[in-house]
């Protein structure tokens, strides 16, 4: 074999070695692209699935929630009995029923008034009273709060629906019978004691029904306007 041949013949061997290896580099460089492309689609997965599963994931309004002190829950019994808003809700209540002139046998006049307005006061810290004890005894939050959530419609069912239920130490909602029972005492106690004769207790339980319903109206005020 000549010069020549021999150096052709090496010239030849080292490119195929080279092809060789360009050809496993090219193999390995390709499967290490398909093995970053296989994990960045399981990632993605991974990543889509877990969006998927917060967004379906029901948010627990729960949470958040801290049950009042004891001196919380007294103080706004206190300020639902004889605070200033609370107040002028009876006198203004009681401006109404001595514009209709009932009880009729209360007459009209300073004096008229007087009575409307001190059995509005009386009425008001019977329920208000029954409300706080039972709500104690009960281990009950029946306090009105504000609405976490956005939306007009979210905002409105929550403030609706505490007209009728109350939280308990876990921050569940359940029927509120401190509510019920407040609401009927302060309407019944009055008709059966210092009420005219002819009022009964069917007066006191017509008065209650329609002191619940006016409990809509005023949580929808606190919720959406003002807030006592």
């Amino acid at each position: 074999m000549t010069f020549f041949s021999k150096t052709l013949a090496a010239i030849l061997l080292l490119a195929s070695s080279l092809v060789v290896v360009k050809a496993q580099d090219s193999a390995t460089v390709q499967q290490g692209e398909e093995i970053t492309q296989v994990e960045s689609a399981k990632l993605n997965l991974s990543s889509w699935d877990q969006d998927k599963t917060n967004a379906t994931k029901p948010t627990d309004p729960n949470v958040s929630y801290v049950f009042p002190s004891a001196s919380k829950r007294f103080h706004r019994y206190v300020k639902n009995t004889v605070g200033p808003l609370s107040l002028l809700k009876s006198a203004a209540g009681a401006g109404l029923s001595h514009w209709d002139d009932d009880p009729l046998e209360w007459g009209q006049g300073a004096e008229g008034y007087g009575k409307r307005l001190a059995s509005n006061i009386g009425s008001n810290a019977i329920r208000q009273s029954v409300t706080y004890g039972l709500s104690e005894a009960l281990h009950l939050d029946t306090g009105f709060e504000k609405s976490k959530r956005k939306g007009f419609w979210p905002r409105l069912s929550d403030a609706l629906v505490q007209n009728v239920t109350s939280r308990n130490r876990s921050g569940k909602r359940i029927i509120s019978a401190p509510i019920f029972a407040g609401a009927y005492a302060g309407s019944i106690i009055p008709s059966e004691t210092w009420y005219p004769d002819r009022y009964s207790y069917k007066d006191g339980l017509r008065s209650g029904t329609y002191s619940l319903g006016t409990g809509f109206a005023i949580n929808i005020v606190r919720e959406f306007l003002f807030n006592w």
